[in-house]
């Protein structure tokens, strides 16, 4: 899959406000009582060129134009955030807000992406990203019963897309050891996503170790997603290995989305072998899930294989009537005209 990071915009990453309270002055970093503060520090390799849009810079076809619409208002909690399809950077910045001298909003955008405000914003400057990094860890830290899951979500995003070793140990041990299942969830997203192949590396670990069935298949959602080079590999060994029936479903399914070379032929060896019937029926939604004609190909051989059930075969027919493609069209038509 090509990595494309627009729906973030959307979903994850539309920075609202929060109430959370460390200290302004911490790791090195002093910031301003009252107001924003930002600074510059250096992204991970093949960092996403994060900035704002408007609704009418989108397009289905191409994504994404190719400027920013406007600035990104930081005062807002309502514009979309994202990147154009590949666009990178390796420098960004990041912004807090302090209020009475506590940290009320957090924004990280690429270094080159315009920013306005009604506040005074006190620059730093280029910061060591070892600096910047603690800085976020020890915000990451805190239990604050007022952190919401927007608050994890920006903390760890801003602490993944941090270069360097510190940055990476952070988000790494949170995902492996916070007591919390949902902030592994959400540190293992940013991990797979943002730090390449030692991120999805870590991911494919915790997939196949961690105790909660939930992060496992979270896991297997954020590696599929990744640029991972052995994602298709761990996915299938997951499917075929892991004792619990989601997880095993949705490996096959991520699977599908990562449209690797013999995915179809990982799935068929799963309609003979598994031994739940949902996680088999789940296996063959997954062939409709393959690109292109791939999926109609897959579908009729699954049609055509009578080793398969007959529940199976029909429900193969029912997902090829879901397609638009001209093939999946004329075998229909074929099997109909021959009943």
């Amino acid at each position: 899959m090509n990595t494309d990071y627009r729906w973030i915009g959307a979903a994850a990453l539309c920075l609202a406000s929060f109430a959370l309270a460390p200290p302004a002055r911490s790791a090195g970093l002093t910031l301003a009582r009252d107001g924003w503060t930002t600074w510059q520090v250096a992204a991970v390799d093949g960092a996403p060129e994060w900035c704002c849009w408007s609704e009418t810079s989108w397009s289905d076809s191409a994504g994404f134009r190719a400027a920013p619409s406007a600035p990104c208002r930081l005062d807002s909690g309502r514009q979309n955030y994202g990147s154009r399809d590949d666009a990178t950077t390796d420098v960004v910045r990041i912004y807090a807000r302090t209020a009475g001298g506590t940290i009320d909003r957090l924004r990280v955008f690429s270094a080159s992406c315009p920013v306005t405000t009604r506040m005074p914003v006190q620059d730093l400057g280029t910061v060591p990203a070892d600096d910047s990094a603690r800085w976020l860890s020890d915000l990451a830290q805190q239990r604050n019963g007022t952190v919401t899951r927007q608050i994890e979500e920006d903390v760890l995003a801003a602490l993944a897309i941090n270069r360097g070793d510190i940055a990476r140990d952070s988000v790494a041990g949170i995902a492996r050891t916070d007591a919390r299942v949902e902030t592994r969830k959400r540190a293992v997203f940013w991990l797979a996503l943002l730090r390449g192949r030692e991120g999805a590396d870590i991911t494919s670990s915790i997939m196949f170790n961690d105790k909660s069935a939930d992060v496992r298949e979270h896991a297997a959602f954020a590696l599929g997603q990744s640029k991972s080079p052995r994602a298709a590999a761990d996915l299938i060994r997951l499917g075929n290995t892991d004792a619990a029936d989601e997880v095993r479903a949705q490996a096959w399914f991520w699977l599908a989305h990562t449209a690797a070379a013999g995915s179809e032929n990982a799935i068929f060896a799963a309609l003979h072998q598994e031994h739940d019937s949902d996680v088999r029926e789940r296996a063959l939604f997954a062939l409709s899930r393959l690109p292109g004609e791939r999926s109609t190909r897959a579908l009729i051989s699954a049609t055509e294989d009578r080793s398969l059930s007959r529940d199976l075969r029909k429900r193969a027919l029912f997902w090829l009537s879901q397609s638009d493609s001209d093939a999946a069209q004329a075998y229909l038509e074929q099997v109909l005209t021959a009943n």
